[in-house]
């Protein structure tokens, strides 16, 4: 009985360090974005008209105004990006038109754009306003799978948020019969739409319960993951780029469906 106070002393001071004690550990967060709720759709009458007498329109790309005094790589980028997009369209089953031939003739001015339309034989000019692969996008709610919980970045120490960078598309679409605006569109598309998983190095302590007054960092899956080069950016790369020219174009195309 000499050695009970001992024994009781003994638990004690075993579960107050067990209690202490926890260790890092990798979990699966998920993030889940729409951003297509700011996507903006103007269609005139006229061009509404248009869609529904038609069963199959012929599409030609315009690049933007001044596109020729952009810096050579910027050319080069934009070009790269136009051609991916007629692919798209191709792919979709529509009949593109040659768009250097388009701003060949309308560089020489001679012909009126009904005439160039039918030059090129084409029904609509698709003029490439603006697309931009990386706008910051800031979400701070995300859950743990292996937890089950919802949380907030807010109630963690070091993070402050997870930028799902947006892929955005602006474009006017021309009647070439016309030579009216039928439509300008605004959308889109963030690598996050429908949810996304990315890793979280959080404290687990001994009760299972996350510590996030401790010190955590995040990364996206990209394969070969080191949590010494992690960033909470959902950055756009080639993959990425051209996942989102295809949702791009197919939500253009949807705007464009014709009465077939």
């Amino acid at each position: 009985m000499k050695n009970f106070p001992t024994y009781i002393m003994t638990l004690i001071i075993l579960t107050v360090l067990f209690q202490s004690c926890g260790s890092y550990k990798t979990f699966t967060g998920t993030v889940q974005h729409d951003a297509s709720k700011n996507n903006e759709v103007t269609k005139s009458i006229e061009f509404k008209s248009y869609l529904e007498s038609r069963d199959k329109i012929r599409f030609v790309l315009r690049s933007p105004e001044g596109f020729n005094s952009f810096p050579e790589n910027e050319q080069k980028e934009m070009n790269e990006t136009f051609s991916q997009i007629e692919k798209e369209l191709i792919l979709n089953g529509h009949i593109v038109k040659d768009r250097f031939l388009l701003e060949l003739l309308l560089d020489k001015g001679d012909m009126s754009l009904q005439q160039v339309g039918k030059a090129i034989n084409t029904d609509i000019i698709i003029e490439i306003i603006d697309i931009d692969f990386n706008v910051p996008n800031h979400i701070k709610n995300f859950s743990i799978k292996e937890k089950g919980i919802n949380t907030n970045f807010d109630n963690w120490n070091n993070i402050e948020y997870i930028d799902c960078r947006i892929a955005t598309l602006q474009c006017r679409v021309t009647l070439v019969e016309v030579g009216n605006v039928g439509g300008i569109f605004n959308f889109y598309i963030s690598g996050c739409d429908k949810g996304n998983d990315f890793y979280i190095n959080a404290y687990e302590q001994w009760s299972g319960d996350l510590d996030n007054s401790k010190e955590t960092s995040v990364g996206w899956n990209y394969g070969n993951v080191s949590f010494k080069t992690l960033t909470h950016t959902y950055d756009i790369n080639k993959m990425s780029r051209q996942k989102a020219i295809e949702r791009l174009v197919k939500v253009l195309l949807k705007e464009l469906e014709t009465n077939s």
